[in-house]
């Protein structure tokens, strides 16, 4: 009888405990961070159509806890620019998690301003603690924004790009502009075996044959996009 009571007892207290933990968490406030560890993102007034003063630059942001049903504000600290290059003009719009929504945006308003053409310039910002979220990982609560009027390398030109438009180099986006008036098809792929992205090198590789493109004209070929090709 006693063993029982014992176990009854026991069981009784591990309920109330994993109850008391489920309530915990439950009532936790989520967390949110930056999308991408420390990352930057780049920006140039060059890729924009002509005449462009402004754009909003957005920074993915994510969220772990607690759906709600009506919009929240994160809290983000703008940590300045760039001392070397005064002058630029920005502001932060808007950094929200959406109604049952677990990801979000930070949005920056930024102006095409004279400072630019000189140099590019760099926008701090911190994800910040407040009564709606706590926040995560230390590493992804810092974000740049580097923003230019000149071209300046996509963050999708890494060492897997290298593979198959070869390495980066101004020109070379110039002429991405000049052929598919974007980068998007590169920027938003999700394979770079695809069918559109191989169309597309293959339409700038052609660009560049029919109009003997060179880097300098006593140059002995054309420009390629290809396996690690410069």
């Amino acid at each position: 009888m006693k063993n029982i009571l014992y176990f009854t007892i026991g069981f009784l207290l591990i309920m109330t405990a994993c109850s008391k933990s489920e309530i915990d968490t439950w009532d936790a406030r989520p967390r949110v961070w930056f999308t991408n560890s420390n990352d930057t993102t780049l920006f140039s007034f060059y890729t924009q159509p002509e005449g462009t003063t402004e754009s909003v630059v957005e920074v993915p942001i994510s969220m772990a806890g607690r759906v709600a049903d009506e919009d929240r504000t994160v809290t983000v600290k703008d940590l300045g620019s760039s001392p070397f290059n005064p002058g630029s003009r920005y502001e932060i719009v808007s950094a929200v998690i959406p109604a049952g929504e677990v990801t979000g945006m930070l949005q920056v308003k930024v102006y095409k301003t004279e400072n630019l053409e000189e140099a590019n310039d760099t926008l701090n910002f911190e994800i910040c603690g407040s009564e709606v979220f706590e926040v995560g990982l230390s590493d992804y609560l810092h974000h740049a924004i580097i923003i230019s009027s000149s071209l300046a390398k996509p963050s999708w030109w890494d060492s897997t790009a290298d593979r198959y438009v070869g390495y980066y180099s101004e020109k070379k986006l110039e002429i991405i502009y000049t052929v598919l008036g974007s980068d998007e098809i590169f920027s938003s792929a999700s394979s770079w075996s695809s069918d559109d992205v191989q169309v597309a090198i293959y339409q700038l590789n052609q660009y560049c044959k029919k109009n003997n493109i060179k880097y300098h004209p006593d140059d002995e070929d054309v420009i390629t996009f290809d396996f690690w090709s410069n």
